[in-house]
């Protein structure tokens, strides 16, 4: 499982910019992380791809981080088709790749670029679970593998497709209590200020997540109606980048943050 999750994590996300439109997270290189953004999970329930809307240009970038290894075999290179390997897409959504083979290599970062503009001809509102079918090259045998179904079973890359004319930047905050979240310095070494404009009073939970969707930090807080802040110690994590959320059974917001020692 864990090595299956892995090459899923390998296929797909981005925020360094590689060409002039697909946009690569180049802090997988330093973190280790394998996929940005990360898919939804029990683990990891936010909704990470930006939320698509009918009329409306659409992008979105996956960034690649192949390991060297699958299943005990070594890693060659994987591959997906330039066409047709994402399922469920939007009608009018298609994809291109950095490189544009679609080939990517152990070591370097990879790009899977969705863009478009989703047609009238999709029933919205939607949420949509993308699938990729993708192949493992390695010395010994070509592996044909679905994701994240296949590999990583419980994970799900939804896309959400809104109708026209009520589009949002992060379906995690579609019904969030919360209207504005951020990190004061990022990215940061020891401490950061988390800065959070809540619509009410109350108990939340502040969560930190790692690439992988592993949670690493939990902290129920208490919010005022209107301006908060509080602060948020490194303590042993990694350097890298992390996902933290501050919601409570309304919904959630979701940020980034960098942790550099």
């Amino acid at each position: 499982m864990k090595k299956a999750l892995l090459l899923f994590f390998s296929l797909c996300t981005a925020t360094f910019v590689f060409s002039q439109d697909c946009q690569v997270d180049s802090s997988l290189l330093q973190s280790g992380g394998l996929l940005s953004p990360i898919p939804y999970s029990d683990q990891n329930p936010q909704y990470n791809l930006a939320v698509a809307c009918v009329g409306s240009s659409y992008t979105e970038s996956v960034t690649v981080n192949v390991p060297a290894t699958f299943s005990g075999f070594p890693i060659d290179s994987v591959g997906i088709a330039a066409s047709g390997a994402i399922g469920n897409l939007p009608a009018g959504l298609q994809y291109s790749c950095e490189p544009p083979n679609c080939v990517f290599y152990p070591g370097t970062l990879g790009c899977i670029l969705m863009y478009g503009t989703p047609s009238a001809a999709n029933a919205a509102p939607d949420t949509l679970d993308l699938t990729i079918t993708a192949t493992v090259f390695t010395p010994l045998i070509d592996i044909p593998i679905g994701f994240p179904g296949q590999a990583a079973p419980g994970n799900h890359y939804y896309l959400i497709l809104n109708e026209a004319g009520n589009c949002a930047s992060n379906a995690s905050d579609l019904n969030s209590p919360v209207s504005s979240l951020k990190s004061v310095p990022n990215p940061f070494s020891t401490q950061t200020y988390i800065e959070v404009e809540s619509r009410n009073g109350g108990m939340f939970q502040f969560e930190v997540f790692d690439l992988l969707g592993q949670r690493v930090y939990r902290e129920d807080i208490r919010l005022v109606e209107g301006s908060n802040r509080f602060t948020f110690e490194a303590g042993d994590l990694a350097n890298g980048t992390y996902f933290y959320t501050v919601g409570n059974r309304e919904g959630k917001t979701t940020k980034m943050f960098v942790v550099s020692k």
